[in-house]
C-alpha cells in the first residue's frame, strides 16, 4: 500500500506510529472480530488522521491481517499491522516497555526487571516498526511516533534518510538523571529519541529532566531558550505540549438524554447524598490501593458522612499477564472487601467496585453523576480522566480532587490537590471537597473548564503538527525552560 509520488510530485501525509492500534483484532468462531480500543491516544489522533489523510502503523493483535482497510474498521484511514510474535510481545511490550521503562519513568526503579531477553526484543521490535514506516513513507510526509515503546524508531528512520519529518511524543513522565541513569541502555534510548526533528513531552518538568539526561549521559550542548539540542549536525526541537481531550464531545455526551437518564438511575441506585467517582486502568502508578485506604480513613474519621456518601471505583483491566498486576488486583479485591464489610449498613454499601472498561458514552454518564472525582495517581504523565471529568461538568459544580504528581496538576490549579501517598491527606481532601460551598464549587469548575477548553485535543494536535512541520516560532511554540 505504499504511495510513492509519481513524476517527482511531492505529497505530504501524516503517518502515525504507535505500539497499540485504535482497533484490536481477535479471531472468533465466526471469523475475525474488529473492535475499537478504549484509550486517550486512539481518541486524540483519530480525528486529525481522518482530516489530514494518511495511515496508522501499529500492532493490532496476533490475528490482524497486514492491512486493515477502512471498510473493515469503520475508520477513515488504513492501518498497517506490525507482525509481532507472541515472544516478541512478551519481551518487547510486556518486558522492556512495561517492566523497565514504565516503572523507571514513573520513578519506581525498584520494580524494574533487567532481563537478558528484554533489550534485544525491544531493539528488534523498534527496527520492525521503522521498516514498516520506510515501506509506506514518501518524501515530505510527517511521521508522528508515539511513546516509550518506540523510542528507537526516530533514529532508525533518520538513518534510512527517507526525506520525512519525524516527531516523537513521549506521553508518560520523563525522570531525572538520578533515576533514568539506572537503565543500562540510557544512551541508546536518548540517541534514539534525538533522531527526530521534534521531541515533545507533557510538562515543563519532563522537558527539564530530558535535557538534563541529554547533558549528563550524551554530553551534548542544550539551548534552553527554545529549547533545542544540537545532535548529529542537526537542531532537535524540544517542547512541552500537554495532551487535551475532546471537550465538545464530552460536553455533548454528558448532556445527552441517555447520559442524564443513566446518571439519575445511578444516583438512585446508590441512594446516597453525594457520589464520588474514580476511573483508572489497573496499574500500580494509579494509586488505587492508596486511594481506597484514604477513603477508608475518611469513613473512619468522618462518621457524620457514613451512609451519606458512596465511592464508585471503575478499574479497567490491564497487563494481566504480568505477575505484579495480578497480585495488585488481589490486594485491591481484598481492600474493597474489607471496606464494604466494615461500613455497609442497612444493606447499603459505601463502595461500588467495577472491574470493567467503559466506553465514552457510559463514562460520560458516570462523570455527570459524580459530585467529586478522585484522580489520585502516584505519578502520571497527564491523566485525561481529570480533563474528561471537567469537560463533562459544563454548567455544573462538581469538584476535582487531583494528585500533585499528575501532569494535569500543572494546568488544573483550581482542583483540590492532594498527596496520594498520605491516607490522612486523602481523607482530609475528600472531606474538603464535599464541604466546599456551592458558589466556590461553581467558580473552581468554571475556571477548570476554561483551561481544558483552551487547550483541548485539537489544540494539542495542531500545536504538535505545526512544530513538526517546521514552524517553531508559531503561536504554539514551546516556552523556554526554567533552569
Amino acid at each position: 500500500m505504499s504511495r510513492k509520488p509519481a513524476g517527482g510530485h511531492r505529497r505530504q501525509r501524516l503517518i502515525v506510529v504507535s505500539n497499540r492500534a485504535p482497533v484490536e483484532v481477535e479471531r472468533t468462531d465466526a471469523g475475525l472480530d474488529t473492535r475499537r480500543t478504549v484509550g486517550g491516544l486512539a481518541t486524540a489522533l483519530d480525528d486529525v488522521l481522518r482530516d489530514r489523510g494518511g495511515l496508522w502503523i501499529a500492532w493490532a493483535g496476533a490475528d490482524a491481517p497486514d492491512v486493515l482497510r477502512p471498510a473493515t474498521t469503520g475508520l477513515g484511514y488504513p492501518i498497517r499491522s506490525a507482525r509481532l510474535r507472541p515472544e516478541d510481545v512478551d519481551n518487547f511490550y510486556g518486558g522492556f516497555a512495561n517492566q523497565v521503562l514504565w516503572p523507571l519513568c514513573h520513578i519506581f526503579p525498584e520494580r524494574c526487571r533487567f532481563e537478558e531477553a528484554f533489550w534485544p526484543a525491544y531493539r528488534d521490535a523498534n527496527g520492525l516498526f521503522a521498516n514498516l514506516v520506510a515501506a509506506e513513507a514518501s518524501p515530505g510526509d510527517l511521521v508522528w511516533v508515539n511513546d516509550f515503546h518506540l523510542s528507537l524508531v526516530p533514529a532508525a528512520l533518520r538513518a534510512l534518510d527517507l526525506g520525512v519529518r519525524i516527531g516523537m511524543f513521549w506521553h508518560i513522565p520523563f525522570p531525572p538523571p538520578a533515576v533514568f541513569g539506572v537503565c543500562p541502555w540510557r544512551a541508546e534510548l536518548l540517541a534514539g529519541l534525538l533522531g527526530g526533528d521534534l521531541v515533545a513531552f507533557q510538562t515543563e518538568a519532563d522537558v527539564r529532566n530530558f535535557l538534563a539526561c541529554v547533558r549528563d549521559f550524551l554530553g551534548l550542548v542544550v539551548d534552553e531558550h527554545l529549547p533545542r539540542v544540537r545532535f548529529g549536525g542537526r537542531d532537535v526541537l524540544v517542547g512541552d505540549l500537554p495532551v487535551g481531550v475532546d471537550v465538545a464531545r464530552f460536553r455533548r455526551e454528558a448532556a445527552s438524554a441517555p447520559a442524564m437518564a443513566e446518571a439519575q438511575t445511578l444516583r438512585a441506585t446508590l441512594g446516597t447524598e453525594r457520589v464520588l467517582l474514580a476511573v483508572d486502568r489497573l496499574d500500580y502508578t494509579k494509586g488505587i490501593i492508596e486511594r481506597l485506604l484514604g477513603f477508608e480513613r475518611f469513613l473512619e474519621s468522618s462518621r457524620e458522612w457514613q451512609g451519606r456518601v458512596s465511592l464508585v471505583q471503575i478499574t479497567a483491566p490491564s497487563r494481566f499477564r504480568i505477575p505484579q498486576y495480578r497480585a495488585m488486583k488481589q490486594t485491591i479485591d481484598e481492600t474493597v472487601g474489607r471496606i464494604t464489610g466494615r461500613f455497609t449498613a442497612h444493606g447499603r454499601s459505601p463502595l461500588v467496585y467495577l472491574y470493567n472498561a467503559f466506553d465514552h458514552e457510559h463514562l460520560a454518564a458516570y462523570y455527570r453523576a459524580a459530585d467529586v472525582a478522585l484522580v489520585t495517581p502516584l505519578r502520571d504523565g497527564m491523566n485525561l480522566v481529570a480533563k474528561e471529568y471537567v469537560a463533562s461538568q459544563a454548567g455544573g459544580d462538581g469538584v476535582l480532587v487531583l494528585s500533585e504528581f499528575a501532569g494535569a496538576a500543572c494546568e488544573l490549579r483550581e482542583a483540590v490537590l492532594v498527596n496520594p501517598y498520605e491516607p490522612d491527606g486523602i481523607a482530609r481532601q475528600i472531606r474538603a471537597a464535599l464541604e466546599l460551598p456551592a458558589d466556590e464549587r461553581r467558580e473552581r469548575m468554571a475556571a477548570l473548564l476554561q483551561r481544558v477548553t483552551t487547550r483541548d485535543v485539537h489544540w494539542w494536535t495542531t500545536a504538535f503538527l505545526m512544530l513538526l512541520s517546521g514552524h517553531p516560532d508559531g503561536p504554539h511554540a514551546p516556552t523556554p525552560v526554567t533552569p
